[in-house]
Formats: C-alpha cells, structure tokens, sequence
C-alpha cells in the first residue's frame, strides 16, 4: 500500500514540476531567446592523479621536454639541411639530352615540422621524441647551368622523414 502511495505522489510531484516548466517556457520574453545549460559530472575522486593518468596539459614537465625538443629539433633541422650531400650550396646540375640543364637539390620544409614527446616506460630514458618533417625534392630547369642555379625552383617529390630521439642524462640524442 506504501508502495502505491509513494508511487502516486512521485507521479504528482513530476508532472506538476513538467507542467511548471512548460509554464516557464512560454512565459520568455519574445526579444529573449532560451539558455541552454551545460551538465557536468564529478571526476573520478576514487582514481589519484598520477604522472601516468595526469591530463597533457597539466603536465608542465612534459611540456618543458617538449619545448625543449622542438628547439632542439629545429636546429638539428637546421644542420641537416646545411649538411645534405644535395644540399642547395651542393645542388646536383645535370645536362639533359636535349642540350638544357637541370639543377635538383634537397631541403627540408620547416613548416612541415611535427615534434612530440612522450614519457618513456624505461627507467634509463625518461623521454621520447618523435621528429617528423618532409624533405623536398626541389628542380630548375635552364639553358646554361648558370640560368639553373638562378632559376626559379619548384618542388618535384616530396620524402617524408620520422626520427627517434631520447632523452639520456640532461640532452636530446
């Protein structure tokens, strides 16, 4: 009986707060529109916040290993496209069969870079940095070989690059 009782008042209590509710919707002002409301439920205050489970954002250790990784990786970009065998101060210029010539070198697009840092489950290496970019193909074409390496170069191919870094005793090897 107890039961039935509860039941009915439960069914009273939330058709009057609908019909209330409903009441209030019409009653907006016509230049007003209606707000949503955003829900959010707690966290997990069962699980603690570790290193392991510590959102990326909020890890500023790992946010200064990746800052520091993308200097370093920028300037080992840097020297990379310095020393390439085809590089553009070495650029391969080749006399084609119909008497022009064609001038080729590599260079690293430093748009392209994408840099990302990880923690490590080693206990040696902390850290891993990941170092993506694409290495362009770039190639001129011209009646002398002067006019090559003065011409207007465009790109050709395009070779994409990954390298592994880690973070051993205070630098990036």
């Amino acid at each position: 009986m107890i039961k039935y009782v509860f039941s009915a008042v439960l069914v009273v209590f939330l058709t009057g707060t609908f019909l209330a509710s409903t009441g209030q919707a019409n009653d907006v002002a016509p230049n007003q529109a209606p707000v949503d409301v955003a829900v959010a439920s707690p966290g997990n205050a069962n699980t603690p916040v570790t290193g392991q489970n510590l959102p990326l954002y909020l890890d500023e250790d790992l946010a200064t290993k990746h800052a520091d990784f993308s200097s370093f990786a920028k300037s080992k970009v840097g020297t990379l496209n310095r020393n390439h065998r085809l590089s553009k101060s070495r650029m391969q210029i080749v006399k084609q069969a119909d008497g022009s010539y064609l001038a080729r070198y590599h260079s690293i697009d430093s748009g392209s870079l994408i840099c990302k840092v990880r923690r490590s489950k080693s206990k040696s290496i902390p850290y891993v940095g990941v170092l993506r970019y694409k290495e362009k193909i770039m190639e001129a074409v011209g009646a002398s070989a002067e006019e090559c390496r003065q011409g207007e170069f465009i790109p050709v191919a395009i070779i994409p690059n990954r390298h592994i870094f880690s973070f051993k005793k205070g630098a990036w090897q």
